[in-house]
């Protein structure tokens, strides 16, 4: 039981929170009842959030955010940036007196049901995006930026026995948890709301598949086992016919672990006819996934190769990152098993990587272990130092289930602990730690998937334009949209896509015949640059795009900010947002394709640029502080947040005209867009010398 566990994370205290007061005196009025919202919210609230929840209770946003100016300039609310966005936090002190004297305890759980309800609101559509849609990413985002607000509804309503709350809560975040973790709390939360009485129909059968999911992370396959079959019987019972088709897929994936393949295709099959019934694209594609899996264990690599050439075309096309990790990965293994190491490596290093932006530790591992299996061989010192990071990792994060890939490892590893006289290299144990895309990266080494000078560079970014050496390659419209349409792919795309979206007048057979001309003239025009495998068209071998390059580059800068690599990080960052030389493809600003792709890259640069002026602030780098913050604002100068962190940098570096023009640009912008102007600025605005004005 998790009965004293502290609020980190998304598991909080189950019995009531005792809160001392320390001072009898009474905030009235509007700062009372902006104390009494902002209270539920440990992880802090933004001044949206406080406005929509005093509002029903009759106060004005103008209101609202004057109270928080004088709550910060008495130190009863902090307030600070994060990703972008101002969110206001009641300090340790200051809380601890809101429980007796400050606000009443009436006042504080009215308070604490409102945070309930947004909490349930919060993560209404996350479980089923989580679950095959399009939105992971931004969703995993959203849930993390979230995490200790969510672990406060949730204790609140376990602790006052709303059970029905709390399991809508449960279920919505157990796709959380199972890629971002803790995963034993989790599965011991699970299990307390599954105890904790009658459930709505079809919530008991989610919470039970959860429950499973959870314990296959964990390698508790009986476990896992055994909650699906309970979900099968809850979902049948509730008439849920996509949990239950959903569950019997996992179950197939449970039984195969366990060591029956026979019965876990039985399982399979039976799960894909009725998710066909259901016309579910990205649970299909899961479940082939699956059924590729039991075709590895039965020796059958060329059938599992093929079926999951499958998988990863529909999952591509409807954007089930998670499924289409994992598609890669278990083709990285059919490789291993026609002994096609290259390909291997290139599968297992891109699932990684996409674990990786996903935050999915766990999805890692048997990354790490495939590409450990493939460089078994040539580099038997990486590979040891990949298996042994794998391990490491397992023992923090579980595992993704790949049970076929742990007997093939075992046999690679040994023959590589001989090869290496039992010595592990020590490529990844120079400096500092690495993550383990770097470690993939550095095991890989520059001679074996990066063996030969890129022969043609694809530009995107400030403008499209193919280069072969220092010369330009014209294209005709149609084939440049080819190119373009796999380059926003992240480098591959589906050729029913790219049919779609070329001629969306016409059959898709009669398409895939224009498509096949179209190839044939970008071949004569400039070479291989886009091949077709299978049913994805890809950028050929050596063919390089900047899309991909700065993307790369800000994912690793990304990395080694968070690690807290110090000027080299900040170094790295900055030369990664040298390489966004514009916005994606600007001639095709209204083109549906790239819009998607477009905000991708805007919010991964963005996210690049607060990292880095965040680290260089605290590393005392005024100028590179200054200049990702006034990047970001020219990327997007609508963040109120950033036009505040700019300012108060300036203030505290003595510029205080240069912090007034920026304060005055920012009252502007927002009086142009009709947006209340935030507390912190009108704070910020006060302490500056009357003598300073704007422009």
């Amino acid at each position: 039981m998790i009965t004293d566990m502290q609020p980190d994370g998304l598991f909080v205290p189950m019995s009531a929170q005792q809160v001392p007061g320390q001072d009898d005196a009474r905030t009235d009025g509007a700062e009372g009842g902006v104390l009494a919202a902002l209270h539920p919210f440990p992880g802090g609230a933004s001044f949206a959030t406080l406005a929509r929840a005093l509002g029903p209770l009759g106060w004005h946003r103008v209101e609202v955010a004057e109270a928080l100016v004088r709550l910060v300039g008495g130190s009863l609310v902090t307030l600070r940036t994060l990703d972008g966005t101002a969110r206001y936090e009641i300090p340790g002190e200051a809380r601890a007196g809101l429980g007796r004297g400050r606000c009443s305890q009436d006042r504080l759980g009215e308070a604490a049901r409102r945070q309930l309800t947004w909490c349930e609101d919060l993560v209404m559509g996350a479980e089923e995006a989580l679950s095959c849609g399009p939105g992971q990413r931004a969703w995993l985002e959203r849930l993390a930026l979230e995490e200790t607000n969510l672990s406060a509804g949730l204790g609140f309503a376990l602790r006052s026995g709303d059970t029905a709350a709390a399991a809508r809560l449960t279920s919505a975040l157990c796709g959380f948890w199972e890629l971002r973790g803790p995963l034993e709390e989790a599965s011991t939360l699970v299990s307390r709301v599954l105890g904790g009485g009658p459930l709505a129909a079809g919530t008991r059968a989610r919470l039970l598949d959860g429950s499973g999911r959870l314990a296959l992370r964990q390698g508790h396959h009986e476990a896992a086992h055994h909650a699906f079959e309970q979900a099968l019987g809850a979902a049948a019972a509730e008439g849920a016919p996509l949990v239950l088709a959903r569950s019997r897929a996992h179950l197939g994936l449970a039984e195969l672990c366990l060591g029956y393949p026979g019965l876990a295709r039985s399982v399979v099959e039976q799960a894909l006819a009725e998710l066909y019934e259901l016309d579910s694209p990205a649970d299909i594609a899961r479940a082939h996934s699956t059924r590729a899996l039991v075709a590895l264990e039965e020796g059958c690599a060329g059938d599992a190769l093929a079926e999951l050439d499958h998988s990863v075309a529909l999952q591509t096309g409807t954007g089930d990152l998670v499924g289409w990790a994992t598609s890669l990965l278990y083709r990285s293994l059919a490789h291993l098993r026609r002994e096609c190491t290259d390909e291997a490596l290139e599968d297992a290093q891109r699932a990684a990587q996409i674990f990786s932006e996903l935050g999915d530790q766990g999805g890692v591992v048997p990354c790490l272990l495939a590409a450990a299996v493939a460089l078994s061989g040539g580099r038997p010192g990486a590979a040891l130092e990949l298996g042994a990071l794998s391990e490491r990792l397992q023992r923090d994060f579980g595992a993704l289930a790949v049970p076929a890939l742990h007997g093939l490892a075992g046999t690679a590893l040994a023959r590589a602990m001989r090869a290496a006289g039992g010595r592990p290299g020590r490529l990844l144990r120079r400096g500092a730690p690495l993550s383990p895309l770097e470690a993939i990266a550095r095991a890989i080494g520059p001679g074996l998937l990066d063996a030969h000078t890129p022969w043609a560079c694809v530009q995107a970014l400030g403008g499209f334009q193919v280069l072969r050496g220092d010369a330009a390659v014209r294209l005709a419209p149609q084939v440049a949209r080819l190119v373009k349409l796999v380059v926003v792919g992240d480098g591959q795309v589906h050729v029913e896509q790219v049919v779609e979206s070329l001629w969306p007048e016409v059959a898709p057979a009669r398409g895939k015949r224009r498509l096949r001309n179209v190839l044939s003239k970008l071949s004569q025009a400039a070479g291989p640059l886009v091949v077709r495998r299978g049913s994805t068209l890809r950028l050929g071998t050596g063919v390089a795009a900047d899309v991909q390059r700065f993307q790369s580059a800000a994912r690793r800068a990304l990395g080694a900010l968070g690690r807290g690599a110090g000027a080299a990080a900040i170094a790295e960052a900055l030369a990664a947002h040298e390489l966004y030389t514009g916005e994606l493809l600007p001639e095709d600003r209204y083109e549906d394709f790239a819009i998607v792709a477009r905000e991708r890259l805007d919010w991964l640069h963005l996210r690049l640029l607060d990292a880095a002026a965040t680290a260089a602030a605290d590393a005392s780098d005024d100028a590179t502080a200054e200049h990702c913050l006034r990047a970001a604002l020219d990327m997007d100068p609508t963040d109120e947040g950033r036009y505040v962190a700019l300012a108060r940098h300036l203030i505290g570096s003595g510029r205080h005209s240069a912090a007034s023009q920026v304060l005055t640009r920012a009252r502007g912008l927002l009086a142009r867009l009709d947006f209340p102007l935030p507390p912190a600025l009108l704070q910020l605005e006060q302490v500056l010398p009357s003598t300073v004005t704007g422009p």
